[in-house]
């Protein structure tokens, strides 16, 4: 899923990927969300504090933790 957003004035891309999780463990599916300002080039992926991809557990909560970290990244 791709969503635009305005950060700071600018268009950004948001990119929301399904990550499929522990089939016994609930969530089943996991979220990871990247951000591009070109609609078509790969995304940088929001990393946790090791380094991995950071999971979430919709995709609403992906999208409201870029629009929270965005404008600081972005500057």
């Amino acid at each position: 899923m791709t969503e635009k957003i305005q950060v700071n004035n600018q268009d950004v891309y948001l990119f929301i990927a399904t990550q499929e999780g522990e089939p016994d463990v609930i969530p089943t599916e996991y979220f990871t969300v990247s951000y591009s300002l070109e609609e078509h080039e790969p995304g940088k992926v929001f990393n946790d504090e090791n380094g991995a991809a950071k999971r979430f557990t919709s995709p609403v909560e992906a999208v409201e933790y870029a629009v929270e970290k965005l404008p600081v990244i972005l500057g």
